[in-house]
């Protein structure tokens, strides 16, 4: 759930660790942390900084021609020009503080001390002259923080340079107040996850799921999981899991952890077990995510089930907790058929009847639902809506699939590769399942249904 407080539309994959450049659009680049340093290595260093501020020199700052943007827990410097965006920058960060200490459960009162030095940087040479770059800091494109200080490159678009700023924000407020950012999936994903923002009329709203890539230009995190998914290179949960310390030197990855920290906090099955990693975060080995396997292991298969739903539908303002897969025991279906009412505003339902390997069965469904597109909304039946397409069927299309967990599930589930029904159809499963329906909609669109079918599944003559 997004945690709510106080340009182009352009889709080039650049994330905290890519440079967009102008010519290349879609093309990987390194991640600020290019040199082979370890997440430890960034851990223990903050921590040897004590996290105490530098001391600035403020002749050196005015020699070097930056500008000082002043606010309660970041103070900026700055050689860029004015403007409201970028001006506006401490406002945002500080707003970002008391969500922060919302979702990792502390207290406001206990960060009320907390500052931070902030470098928002054009060329770094002034920053150099004036003291506030390190002959140390290693090279990189976009944006990196160590102890009490981050530094961020300008950016082509005001939104994305709030998400580097408040991405290394994360970062630093974790290893500052928990004492650590767990192993690389976890602490990218994190970081991620609660950079993407909203920023509306001096109100800031942490992990939003965006609507459209409108919202967030230059972010790309979608279509990095779409790109993959379609070139058959989607990753597991586990896969992700397993990112070592310099996965994260290519941007793929802060796409695929981003999508595994939002997925996981927002399912049903998973929400629990993954809030309680926080308390985790100074372990960064894979004993960490061993143990969070172990806790799901009873519920694992399903939501691995449910992660390839969402892989392969993955779109802007997927609504986890809506297209989460709804199962019931199954039996036997009767020789005489039976029905099922599916609920417009969901994802994929089990219909709790099994159906035989090789049997045709034929489906037809009745009834009108609504869904919530206009004004005014429009009324579909189960033939669906051929105005628009989704996936290359009409939308509100009945669509059937099915699934078996018990046992050895498959590589990958049947759902992901649906068959349309419509008013009338047959379906043919080649191995013994459980019948499963939906309509055909985007998840995100799911919310503001209304309405039932009733679908009727009767062995063919």
């Amino acid at each position: 759930m997004p945690i709510a407080g106080a340009g182009s539309s352009d889709e080039r994959l650049a994330g905290p660790s890519q440079e967009p450049p102008p010519a290349s659009a879609g093309a990987s680049s390194p991640s600020p942390r290019e040199q082979p340093r370890s997440l430890g290595d960034l851990a223990q260093e903050a921590q040897a900084h004590a996290f105490d501020l530098p001391v600035i020199g403020p002749q050196r700052v005015q020699q070097a021609g930056l500008r000082v943007l002043p606010g309660r827990h970041l103070t900026i410097y700055t050689d860029l020009p004015a403007s409201a965006e970028l001006d506006e920058l401490p406002d945002v960060f500080d707003a970002a503080v008391p969500l922060w200490c919302a979702y990792f459960g502390l207290q406001v009162s206990q960060v009320a001390d907390w500052r931070m030095i902030g470098c928002v940087m054009q060329r770094r040479e002034p920053f150099m002259s004036a003291g506030l770059y390190p002959a140390d800091l290693p090279d990189f494109p976009n944006g990196y923080s160590v102890g009490s200080m981050l530094w961020v490159y300008q950016q082509p678009s005001a939104y994305y340079l709030r998400h580097l700023l408040l991405h290394e924000g994360t970062h630093a407020f974790m290893l500052r107040w928990l004492g650590g950012a767990g192993p690389p999936w976890y602490m990218e994903g994190m970081a991620e996850y609660l950079a993407t923002h909203r920023w509306q009329d001096g109100q800031l709203t942490l992990a939003i799921h965006p609507r459209c890539r409108e919202e967030v230009p230059y972010w790309g995190r979608v279509k990095i999981v779409r790109d993959d998914a379609a070139a058959g290179t989607a990753l597991s949960l586990t896969d992700i899991f397993q990112y070592d310390a310099h996965a994260h030197l290519r941007v793929e990855p802060y796409g695929w952890c981003w999508a595994a920290a939002m997925f996981l906090d927002q399912h049903p099955l998973t929400h629990e077990a993954f809030r309680e990693l926080q308390h985790q975060v100074r372990d960064r080995s894979l004993a960490f995510s061993e143990r969070f396997y172990r806790r799901l292991a009873p519920v694992w298969s399903t939501v691995v089930e449910d992660w390839q739903v969402f892989v392969a539908e993955c779109d802007y303002g997927y609504d986890v907790p809506r297209a989460a897969i709804q199962r019931q025991p199954a039996k036997e279906l009767p020789p005489e058929g039976a029905t099922f009412v599916l609920a417009a505003d969901r994802g994929w339902q089990s219909t709790g009847w099994r159906l035989r390997a090789g049997q045709t069965y034929e489906l037809s469904a009745e009834g009108r639902y609504q869904l919530a597109l206009g004004p005014p909304p429009w009324p579909c039946e189960a033939g669906g809506v051929t105005l628009r397409y989704v996936r290359g069927q009409p939308l509100g299309i009945l669509l059937a699939g099915w699934s078996e967990l018990e046992g050895e599930p498959p590589a990958l589930t049947p759902l992901v590769q649906p068959q349309a029904i419509g008013l009338r159809g047959r379906l043919t499963p080649p191995v013994t399942a459980t019948l499963f329906l939906k309509i055909n909609e985007p998840a995100a669109d799911l919310a503001d249904n209304t309405g039932t079918l009733t679908v009727t599944i009767r062995p063919a003559p």
